[in-house]
């Protein structure tokens, strides 16, 4: 999973460098709302994949694992990587 979310973050920082101040104020408005949506569906389950996140919000696993992963940092949820 960490390889995953590097691989997330360094292209965000990718887009960030071509983009505008506007259009950088403007993603992390929509960033703050999702992740408050995001929360709000992680409320009372225990445990959920990130396919389900993405599945439910209509994004790719990539951007799921990355706002999941923004989430854990932050301290509003835990994340656990476990293996098969």
């Amino acid at each position: 999973m960490s390889k995953e979310v590097f691989s997330a973050i360094s292209y965000s920082y990718e887009i960030a460098t071509y983009s505008t101040t506007e259009l950088r104020g403007l993603f992390n408005e929509w960033l703050k709302e999702i992740e408050k949506e995001v929360l709000i569906f992680l409320n009372g389950k225990e445990r959920i994949e990130p396919e389900a996140v993405a599945k439910y919000f209509r994004l790719e696993r990539e951007s799921a694992v990355f706002i999941l992963n923004k989430l854990s940092r932050e301290g509003s949820i835990d994340v656990r990587v476990s293996g098969k």
